[in-house]
This record gives C-alpha cells, structure tokens and sequence, in this order.
C-alpha cells in the first residue's frame, strides 16, 4: 500500500480526500467553483443555536464557540448566580433576569447558544434582526433513552431499577414522573415530548395533544419558517455540510470531536422492546410529530444541493484525519495542514485548535464569561 507524507504525519494515500474525489468525479466541472463561491458570500456571525439536551447539542455548540472566540464575537451568557454556570434556563426563555447584560465594550450580542427554551419574540428583542436560527432533532426515543442515561438519578427518582425499568416507566409513566400529572410542572420533565418543550410549544397543546393536532401541525410549520436549519442526529455529518453551506463558513469552522455521548454502557442489561417504542410514540406524540417533520425538510433541503454526497464523503474523511491526529498530538509534528480542496481552501490544526475541539462546555463558556465580563464573579 502506497503511503505518502503529508504535513508531518504518514498517511495512507487512498484515504486521502483528494484521492477519493478524483476516483469519485468521472466528469468534467470547474474543480474550484464551490471555494470561488464561498470567497464571495459572507459568513454569518449571527446565530441563535436552539441547544437540546441529549441531541448532539453540545457537540454543536462547540462549533458556535470556536467560532465566535476566534472572531471576538460576543454570547448570550446566564445571569450571575444561577445554579449552572452553562445553562440560561430549562424551564423558561430568554428574560432580562437570567442572562447578563450585553458587555460595556460590544454594542448587541451576536451568538445565543445555551440551554434556553425557544420563543421567537424573546430571541429576536436580544439578538440582531439578521439572525439565523439553527435547531436540533433525534429520534424521539432514542433521545428519551440518553436523557435517562444520562441523568441516572430518574431511575432513583422514578424507583425503577432492573431490566425492567424503561418497561415500567412505560407502562405508568406519571405514576412515576410527577411531572406530568401536574400542568404546573410540565415544563420540567425530562421524560415526555421534551425536545417541543425546548422548541416553545405552549402548555396547551402540550397537555392536550391529541385533541389539537391542527395547532400543533401549524405551530411546527412556524418553525419551519424561523429556522433556516434544524439539524438531524442521525444524519449528523449531512446537516453539517448543509450548515456549513448555509452559514457560509469553513470546513474547519465544522470539525468535531463527538461531546457528553452516552454509549449506554448498562443497555445489556435492560429489556427494550417494540412494545416500549410504541407506548414511548404515544406519550411524546409531538416530539414523533416535530421529528418526521424537520427529517423530511432536511433531505428536500439536501435534494437542492449540488454535489452535496461528494462534500459529505470529504468532510468525513478531513474530520477523521484531524481526529486521529488531535489524539495522537504528542506522537506526530505540531501543525497538520489541509490542502485546499474544491470544498475548502487550505487550513492547518494545531495544538491549540485541538484544544478547542475538546475541552468541555462548562470550561469553554467559563471562559468566555471571563472575557466578557472580567470584574463579575
């Protein structure tokens, strides 16, 4: 197998992008138009991030902030003493009790990208009018199943133990979940239609969903219409390159390392069946409604692209190559360089880019915090 060096890493030649696309592209076209567009469109600084629990929001939101800090572009952070120093509110949207007026040296914010819930008219009175809004969706019960995973205390809460325990939250969930069996709490749970909690859906519907299916419908169609993304976990790597596309911004801008992933290390040893997806689907009936309807938009988005597979198969094999060589840093030369590619002029990784990739939320937000507000606590 032929190898080649390449900016003082060994790699092998045919997993390099170029490689693949000059075996993938059999015709003819100006190799470099996608890169001659993007010098000609200007990327978009303003963004409001709707940030999901347990939807690769994290792992998004790392993008949002490498980008804003390498730009000196100014966040949306919590008020001074809330319980997470990374979370504005999971109960309520944007007000001017829980985040921190816009910093004595910037003029507006530009970027809103943690933990709030979603309402346009509370977005729009603190952000820019050209702001572009981006969301994200999972499948719904697999998201119920990570968020259960990943606040392991709701099994204590819930007194579920065993190979049973989703089954038996199932079978009674607000036997189990209080939550949902008083109107005052419904904002709180984290078991039942939590990602249209997240996206604003009013307490009406959320409590009398299947009887107003037609408001609801049409509250997701006013989505639909306020944001110009809503990106899809399962199909992560797609809606980055159409993210990439509508931001206008760089490859490099959407690289990743994958953030707070739950892998289910216990999931042997719990029984799911198909009668659980069932009795999950009519529980969080609007969060299966607002799924299928953003999972269909992205792939009729996706069909209007040009030569979108092709920047796809690119963009995973750059992220790997970065990848591997963040986590092999100390093995392998201090700078990696990307050449330029029809899909991306050239860029370099070093170690403090690697850094960004990886350090977690609340470091990342603690410091921004500090930058912009250097004499609060």
């Amino acid at each position: 197998m032929r190898e080649k060096q390449l900016t003082g890493i060994i790699v092998q030649r045919e997993i390099t992008p170029r490689r693949i696309f000059k075996s993938l592209h059999k015709t003819i076209y100006t190799r470099d138009l996608p890169i001659q567009l993007n010098a000609l469109q200007k990327e978009v600084r303003h963004i409001a991030f709707l940030k999901v629990h347990k939807a690769a929001s994290t792992t998004i939101q790392n993008m949002m902030l490498r980008f804003g800090t390498e730009r000196n572009l100014t966040f949306v952070i919590p008020a001074v003493g809330t319980i997470h120093p990374n979370v504005i509110s999971i109960s309520e949207t944007v007000t001017s009790n829980n985040i921190r007026p816009i910093p004595l040296l910037s003029t507006h914010f530009d970027i809103l990208c943690l933990h709030v819930l979603y309402n346009r008219t509370a977005f729009e009175h603190i952000l820019p009018n050209d702001t572009v809004y981006i969301g994200t969706l999972r499948d719904p019960f697999e998201h119920f199943i990570s968020v259960m995973y990943y606040f392991p205390t709701l099994f204590k809460r819930f007194k579920i133990f065993g190979p049973r325990a989703i089954t038996d939250f199932l079978e009674d969930p607000e036997k189990h979940d209080v939550s949902l069996s008083i109107d005052k709490y419904s904002f709180y749970t984290l078991t039942k239609n939590r990602m249209a909690i997240e996206y604003g859906f009013p307490l009406e519907l959320l409590l009398n969903s299947r009887a107003r299916r037609h408001d609801i419908q049409r509250y997701i169609e006013q989505l639909d219409k306020e944001f110009a993304l809503v990106i899809i976990v399962e199909h992560f790597d797609e809606s980055l390159v159409l993210l990439k596309r509508i931001l206008k911004w760089s490859t490099k801008d959407i690289l990743y390392t994958r953030k707070n992933v739950n892998i289910y290390k216990d999931k042997k040893h719990i029984n799911i069946g198909e009668k659980d997806r069932t009795r999950y689907r009519q529980l969080s009936d609007i969060d299966y409604m607002l799924y299928r309807h953003f999972y269909i938009k992205l792939w009729r988005q996706i069909k209007m692209e040009l030569l979108f597979h092709e920047e796809v198969l690119y963009f995973k094999t750059v992220r790997k190559e970065v990848e591997d060589f963040c986590h092999n840093f100390n093995r392998n030369a201090t700078v990696l360089t990307i050449p330029s590619s029809e899909w991306s002029v050239k860029f370099e990784i070093s170690q403090g880019t690697c850094d960004s990739l990886v350090i977690s939320e609340l470091d990342f937000v603690t410091k921004i915090k500090e930058k912009q507000y250097p004499r609060a606590k």
